[in-house]
């Protein structure tokens, strides 16, 4: 047996790396201390919602104008540029994993839809409780109904 030799199972650490514990990872993409506050914003249930309405635009928008919904990048692009703290959180938008993390969350909440191929980002089906329905829509609805027996 060699001293200090990883067991069976172990996970083999290098300099540098993220260390094991018996909860999982510690270094955890939302838990780096330049991501969490912004994972944090954009997850939470009191700031979330107002995220998702932005994105929801930005995606509907996008959409109309290009013929095509945007890309992860795309949006989170464009939702930077509406971040208030963007200074504080520049780093933070343009990681990967808190792209990956937060359209996971959104996606579960049913404010998104996608596929795993490139540019099939939707509007999910919690968006239309984010979005009244509009007058003219209703009316259309009023026209449609069949008149009523009396």
């Amino acid at each position: 047996m060699i001293p200090n030799a990883p067991e069976y199972g172990d996970p083999v650490l290098q300099n540098g790396t993220m260390q094991w514990n018996n909860s999982g990872w510690t270094d955890k993409p939302w838990s780096a201390p330049h991501l969490a506050p912004l994972f944090t914003e954009l997850t939470s249930a009191k700031t979330a919602p107002s995220w998702a309405r932005r994105a929801v635009k930005i995606i509907h928008r996008h959409t109309r104008e290009h013929g095509e919904p945007p890309t992860f990048r795309e949006l989170f692009t464009e939702l930077a540029t509406q971040d208030p703290h963007f200074d504080d959180h520049a780093e933070a938008w343009s990681s990967r994993a808190i792209r990956g993390l937060v359209i996971v969350h959104w996606r579960r909440q049913g404010w998104m839809r996608y596929r795993t191929e490139i540019r099939t980002l939707r509007s999910g089906p919690t968006a239309n409780a984010l979005f009244p329905t509009t007058r003219s829509a209703r009316r259309e609805g009023a026209r449609r109904e069949a008149p009523r027996e009396r």
